[in-house]
Protein backbone atom coordinates (compact mmCIF):
# COMPACT_ATOMS: atom_id res chain seq x y z
CA UNK A 1 0.00 0.00 0.00
CA UNK A 2 1.53 3.34 -1.08
CA UNK A 3 1.85 6.39 1.15
CA UNK A 4 -0.78 8.26 -0.85
CA UNK A 5 -3.25 5.43 -0.36
CA UNK A 6 -2.61 5.44 3.42
CA UNK A 7 -3.30 9.19 3.61
CA UNK A 8 -6.44 8.96 1.47
CA UNK A 9 -8.86 7.98 4.27
CA UNK A 10 -7.70 10.94 6.38
CA UNK A 11 -7.85 13.39 3.49
CA UNK A 12 -11.65 13.72 3.57
CA UNK A 13 -13.33 13.76 7.00
CA UNK A 14 -16.48 11.69 7.45
CA UNK A 15 -19.64 13.57 6.62
CA UNK A 16 -21.38 15.10 9.61
CA UNK A 17 -24.98 14.30 10.23
CA UNK A 18 -27.00 17.30 9.17
CA UNK A 19 -29.66 18.41 11.58
CA UNK A 20 -33.07 18.81 10.06
CA UNK A 21 -34.53 22.30 9.80
CA UNK A 22 -37.09 21.53 12.51
CA UNK A 23 -34.75 19.76 14.95
CA UNK A 24 -34.08 22.88 17.04
CA UNK A 25 -37.76 23.78 17.04
CA UNK A 26 -38.66 20.25 18.11
CA UNK A 27 -36.17 20.30 20.99
CA UNK A 28 -37.52 23.62 22.22
CA UNK A 29 -41.05 22.27 21.97
CA UNK A 30 -40.22 19.19 24.04
CA UNK A 31 -38.37 21.28 26.63
CA UNK A 32 -41.37 23.58 26.93
CA UNK A 33 -43.64 20.56 27.24
CA UNK A 34 -41.56 19.14 30.10
CA UNK A 35 -41.78 22.46 31.94
CA UNK A 36 -45.46 23.16 31.25
CA UNK A 37 -47.00 19.70 31.75
CA UNK A 38 -46.62 19.48 35.58
CA UNK A 39 -47.94 23.03 35.93
CA UNK A 40 -50.91 22.26 33.68
CA UNK A 41 -51.80 19.09 35.58
CA UNK A 42 -51.55 20.95 38.91
CA UNK A 43 -53.82 23.77 37.75
CA UNK A 44 -56.26 21.27 36.23
CA UNK A 45 -56.44 19.26 39.47
CA UNK A 46 -56.99 22.34 41.64
CA UNK A 47 -59.65 23.64 39.25
CA UNK A 48 -61.43 20.28 39.35
CA UNK A 49 -61.49 20.22 43.16
CA UNK A 50 -62.58 23.84 43.51
CA UNK A 51 -65.20 23.46 40.78
CA UNK A 52 -66.65 20.35 42.39
CA UNK A 53 -66.93 22.02 45.79
CA UNK A 54 -68.47 25.13 44.25
CA UNK A 55 -71.05 23.12 42.33
CA UNK A 56 -72.10 21.17 45.41
CA UNK A 57 -72.17 24.09 47.87
CA UNK A 58 -73.78 26.62 45.52
CA UNK A 59 -76.37 23.99 44.61
CA UNK A 60 -77.52 23.94 48.24
CA UNK A 61 -78.55 27.60 48.07
CA UNK A 62 -82.31 27.84 47.39
CA UNK A 63 -83.54 29.46 44.20
CA UNK A 64 -85.46 32.10 46.16
CA UNK A 65 -82.15 33.64 47.22
CA UNK A 66 -80.91 33.88 43.63
CA UNK A 67 -83.57 36.34 42.52
CA UNK A 68 -81.27 39.30 43.07
CA UNK A 69 -78.81 39.67 40.15
CA UNK A 70 -76.06 40.84 42.53
CA UNK A 71 -76.36 37.61 44.47
CA UNK A 72 -76.07 35.62 41.24
CA UNK A 73 -72.95 37.63 40.37
CA UNK A 74 -71.40 36.84 43.77
CA UNK A 75 -72.32 33.15 43.54
CA UNK A 76 -70.52 32.95 40.18
CA UNK A 77 -67.15 33.86 41.74
CA UNK A 78 -64.76 30.85 41.40
CA UNK A 79 -63.79 29.34 44.73
CA UNK A 80 -66.73 30.83 46.63
CA UNK A 81 -67.98 27.38 47.62
CA UNK A 82 -64.59 26.45 49.07
CA UNK A 83 -64.48 29.71 51.03
CA UNK A 84 -67.97 29.03 52.40
CA UNK A 85 -66.92 25.55 53.51
CA UNK A 86 -63.80 26.85 55.28
CA UNK A 87 -65.75 29.60 57.07
CA UNK A 88 -68.44 27.10 58.07
CA UNK A 89 -65.82 24.75 59.56
CA UNK A 90 -64.28 27.61 61.56
CA UNK A 91 -67.72 28.57 62.90
CA UNK A 92 -68.48 24.94 63.72
CA UNK A 93 -65.17 24.54 65.53
CA UNK A 94 -65.78 27.71 67.54
CA UNK A 95 -69.25 26.52 68.44
CA UNK A 96 -68.01 23.06 69.46
CA UNK A 97 -65.41 24.45 71.84
CA UNK A 98 -67.78 26.47 74.04
CA UNK A 99 -70.07 25.15 76.76
CA UNK A 100 -73.30 25.35 74.77
CA UNK A 101 -71.80 23.68 71.72
CA UNK A 102 -70.30 20.86 73.76
CA UNK A 103 -73.66 20.20 75.40
CA UNK A 104 -75.45 20.16 72.05
CA UNK A 105 -72.90 17.76 70.53
CA UNK A 106 -73.13 15.39 73.48
CA UNK A 107 -76.92 15.42 73.27
CA UNK A 108 -76.71 14.66 69.56
CA UNK A 109 -74.30 11.78 70.16
CA UNK A 110 -76.63 10.29 72.78
CA UNK A 111 -79.44 10.54 70.25
CA UNK A 112 -77.34 8.82 67.55
CA UNK A 113 -76.39 6.07 70.01
CA UNK A 114 -80.01 4.93 70.05
CA UNK A 115 -80.05 4.28 66.29
CA UNK A 116 -78.60 0.77 65.69
CA UNK A 117 -76.79 1.13 62.36
CA UNK A 118 -76.07 4.86 62.44
CA UNK A 119 -74.45 4.64 65.89
CA UNK A 120 -71.97 1.98 64.75
CA UNK A 121 -70.99 3.92 61.64
CA UNK A 122 -70.66 7.21 63.53
CA UNK A 123 -68.59 5.73 66.35
CA UNK A 124 -66.33 3.93 63.86
CA UNK A 125 -65.44 7.05 61.90
CA UNK A 126 -65.27 9.20 65.02
CA UNK A 127 -62.69 6.86 66.55
CA UNK A 128 -60.60 6.89 63.37
CA UNK A 129 -60.68 10.69 63.08
CA UNK A 130 -59.87 11.13 66.78
CA UNK A 131 -56.95 8.69 66.56
CA UNK A 132 -55.53 10.38 63.48
CA UNK A 133 -55.90 13.80 65.10
CA UNK A 134 -54.09 12.66 68.24
CA UNK A 135 -51.30 10.99 66.27
CA UNK A 136 -50.96 13.78 63.70
CA UNK A 137 -47.88 15.19 65.45
CA UNK A 138 -45.88 12.00 65.00
CA UNK A 139 -47.72 9.80 62.48
CA UNK A 140 -46.01 9.29 59.12
CA UNK A 141 -43.09 11.41 60.28
CA UNK A 142 -40.54 8.61 59.99
CA UNK A 143 -39.65 6.96 56.70
CA UNK A 144 -37.96 3.62 57.31
CA UNK A 145 -36.61 0.56 55.56
CA UNK A 146 -37.80 -2.87 56.66
CA UNK A 147 -37.00 -6.34 55.37
CA UNK A 148 -40.22 -7.26 53.61
CA UNK A 149 -41.64 -9.57 52.27
CA UNK A 150 -38.64 -11.75 53.16
CA UNK A 151 -35.10 -11.43 54.44
CA UNK A 152 -32.82 -9.73 51.96
CA UNK A 153 -35.60 -7.68 50.33
CA UNK A 154 -36.22 -4.17 51.62
CA UNK A 155 -39.31 -1.98 51.38
CA UNK A 156 -40.00 1.68 52.12
CA UNK A 157 -42.51 2.11 54.95
CA UNK A 158 -43.95 4.73 57.29
CA UNK A 159 -44.12 4.53 61.08
CA UNK A 160 -47.70 5.35 62.13
CA UNK A 161 -47.76 4.80 65.91
CA UNK A 162 -46.40 2.76 68.77
CA UNK A 163 -48.00 -0.64 69.10
CA UNK A 164 -50.85 -0.68 71.61
CA UNK A 165 -53.72 -2.86 72.72
CA UNK A 166 -53.92 -6.64 72.45
CA UNK A 167 -51.06 -7.00 69.89
CA UNK A 168 -48.71 -5.25 72.34
CA UNK A 169 -49.76 -7.59 75.13
CA UNK A 170 -48.79 -10.56 72.96
CA UNK A 171 -45.65 -9.25 71.24
CA UNK A 172 -44.31 -7.12 74.07
CA UNK A 173 -42.66 -3.72 74.09
CA UNK A 174 -40.40 -2.31 71.39
CA UNK A 175 -42.79 -2.78 68.45
CA UNK A 176 -44.27 -0.05 66.27
CA UNK A 177 -47.04 0.01 63.69
CA UNK A 178 -45.64 0.32 60.18
CA UNK A 179 -47.58 1.00 56.99
CA UNK A 180 -46.09 -0.44 53.79
CA UNK A 181 -47.74 1.25 50.78
CA UNK A 182 -48.05 -0.33 47.34
CA UNK A 183 -46.73 1.10 44.09
CA UNK A 184 -47.99 3.16 42.32
CA UNK A 185 -51.11 3.50 44.51
CA UNK A 186 -49.93 4.41 48.03
CA UNK A 187 -53.48 4.49 49.43
CA UNK A 188 -53.43 0.70 49.70
CA UNK A 189 -50.86 -1.35 51.54
CA UNK A 190 -50.11 -3.54 54.53
CA UNK A 191 -50.05 -2.95 58.28
CA UNK A 192 -47.06 -4.63 59.93
CA UNK A 193 -45.81 -4.78 63.51
CA UNK A 194 -42.03 -4.39 63.43
CA UNK A 195 -39.40 -4.06 66.13
CA UNK A 196 -37.85 -0.63 66.07
CA UNK A 197 -34.42 -2.23 66.35
CA UNK A 198 -35.00 -4.15 63.08
CA UNK A 199 -35.73 -1.10 60.93
CA UNK A 200 -33.52 1.54 59.37
CA UNK A 201 -34.67 5.15 59.64
CA UNK A 202 -34.09 7.05 56.39
CA UNK A 203 -33.10 10.70 56.10
CA UNK A 204 -36.18 11.43 54.01
CA UNK A 205 -39.32 13.46 54.49
CA UNK A 206 -42.73 11.75 54.18
CA UNK A 207 -43.28 13.66 50.92
CA UNK A 208 -40.03 12.32 49.48
CA UNK A 209 -40.94 8.79 50.55
CA UNK A 210 -44.36 9.08 48.93
CA UNK A 211 -42.83 10.42 45.70
CA UNK A 212 -40.41 7.50 45.59
CA UNK A 213 -43.23 4.99 46.03
CA UNK A 214 -45.56 6.61 43.49
CA UNK A 215 -42.81 6.96 40.86
CA UNK A 216 -41.55 3.42 41.34
CA UNK A 217 -38.16 4.64 42.53
CA UNK A 218 -37.55 7.12 39.70
CA UNK A 219 -37.91 10.11 42.05
CA UNK A 220 -36.13 9.73 45.39
CA UNK A 221 -35.96 13.33 46.64
CA UNK A 222 -37.47 16.76 46.14
CA UNK A 223 -34.44 17.79 44.08
CA UNK A 224 -35.15 15.05 41.54
CA UNK A 225 -38.61 16.49 40.90
CA UNK A 226 -37.44 20.07 40.41
CA UNK A 227 -37.00 21.46 36.93
CA UNK A 228 -33.59 23.13 36.75
CA UNK A 229 -33.67 26.40 34.79
CA UNK A 230 -32.07 25.93 31.38
CA UNK A 231 -28.68 27.61 31.18
CA UNK A 232 -27.85 29.91 28.30
CA UNK A 233 -24.44 28.36 27.69
CA UNK A 234 -23.81 26.49 24.48
CA UNK A 235 -22.59 23.39 26.33
CA UNK A 236 -25.81 23.08 28.30
CA UNK A 237 -27.93 23.62 25.20
CA UNK A 238 -25.94 20.91 23.45
CA UNK A 239 -26.50 18.48 26.36
CA UNK A 240 -30.25 19.17 26.38
CA UNK A 241 -30.48 18.76 22.61
CA UNK A 242 -28.57 15.46 22.64
CA UNK A 243 -30.67 14.12 25.52
CA UNK A 244 -33.95 14.99 23.82
CA UNK A 245 -32.69 13.60 20.52
CA UNK A 246 -31.83 10.28 22.15
CA UNK A 247 -35.24 10.22 23.84
CA UNK A 248 -37.17 10.91 20.62
CA UNK A 249 -34.93 9.02 18.20
CA UNK A 250 -33.33 6.14 20.14
CA UNK A 251 -30.59 4.26 18.34
CA UNK A 252 -31.54 0.78 17.17
CA UNK A 253 -28.94 -1.83 18.11
CA UNK A 254 -27.06 -3.32 15.16
CA UNK A 255 -28.66 -0.79 12.82
CA UNK A 256 -25.51 -0.58 10.73
CA UNK A 257 -25.49 -4.32 10.21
Amino acid sequence: MTESEQEAPNATPPPKSKAGPFKGLRNKFLTGLIVALPLFVTILGISWIVGGVDTYVIGLIPDAVRVNPWINFILAIPGLGLIIVMISLVILGSFATNFIGTSVIRAGERLLARVPVVSNVYNFFKQIVATVAQQSDRSFKEVVLIEYPKKGLWAVAFVTANLQGAPRDVLGAGYVCVFVPTTPNPTSGFLLFVKRADMVVLDMTPEEGAKMIISGGMVSSNNDALVTPIETTADHRQIVAETLDEFVNPEIPNAKN
